[in-house]
């Protein structure tokens, strides 16, 4: 019991106590935000030295722009044309009906086809001698190929029938028939040109730098 008094005795001087150790623990949070405001400051120098982009920075990508010599595009490469024109004599009379005259074919594609048929054919001849899918035309190494599809009525090449799937080349010159000597006879010409670059690249002295403006405002 004696012991319990004590204690109790010592219980009621403690609330003063820990009142002290309350109003220590405050004052040293208190104090200790100095400390915190302290680090945040000796922060601020180091974002100096760091550039933050704007919305409209990034959007329109300013930044160090080099250029160099080597980044002028080459000039455009020849460009390769050939040329059908058609020279048949118009006759009709085989096929019992007037049939307008097909017009010239200029051939830039790599790779055409020719025939009756529209959803079938890149380059169409409305004559009825002539097969829904009748040949193939084709670009390479600087010579006009043409192939026959296994057509009705052939392919001709000058007066020399070509054999179906077997490739033969055009000359420039020559006449090819796509089964009517009279309405699908074309005159195979070769035209070349050569296209300068369109958009040159800037020469050495017209070679300009930009750099990000400093004073920039941010959002």
């Amino acid at each position: 019991m004696e012991i319990t008094a004590q204690s109790l005795s010592h219980f009621s001087a403690s609330p003063h106590l820990f009142h002290s150790k309350a109003s220590s623990s405050l004052v040293a949070s208190t104090t200790s935000l100095p400390f915190r405001s302290k680090n945040i400051l000796t922060l601020q120098p180091q974002l100096l030295g760091v550039r933050i982009k704007t919305k409209q920075q990034r959007s329109l990508g300013v930044g160090p722009i080099c250029a160099s010599k080597t980044e002028t595009p080459p000039p455009t490469d020849v460009s390769e044309r050939w040329l059908l024109e058609p020279v048949g004599d118009g006759d009709t009379r085989h096929i019992g009906f007037k049939v307008q005259m097909p017009n010239a074919f200029e051939i830039a594609s790599n790779v055409v086809t020719v025939g009756r048929l529209p959803e079938k054919a890149d380059l169409v001849i409305p004559v009825a001698t002539v097969s829904g899918l009748h040949a193939r035309i084709r670009k390479k190494d600087g010579n006009l190929l043409v192939t026959d599809l296994d057509s009705t009525n052939g392919t001709f090449i000058d007066d020399k029938r070509l054999t179906p799937g077997v490739v033969a080349t055009l000359s420039p010159g020559s006449r090819v028939t796509f089964g009517d000597e009279h309405l699908a006879v074309f005159h195979v010409s070769k035209l070349e040109n050569v296209e300068a670059a369109s958009n040159p690249g800037p020469s050495e002295d017209e070679v300009e730098t930009v750099f990000p403006t400093e004073n920039t405002k941010t959002d």
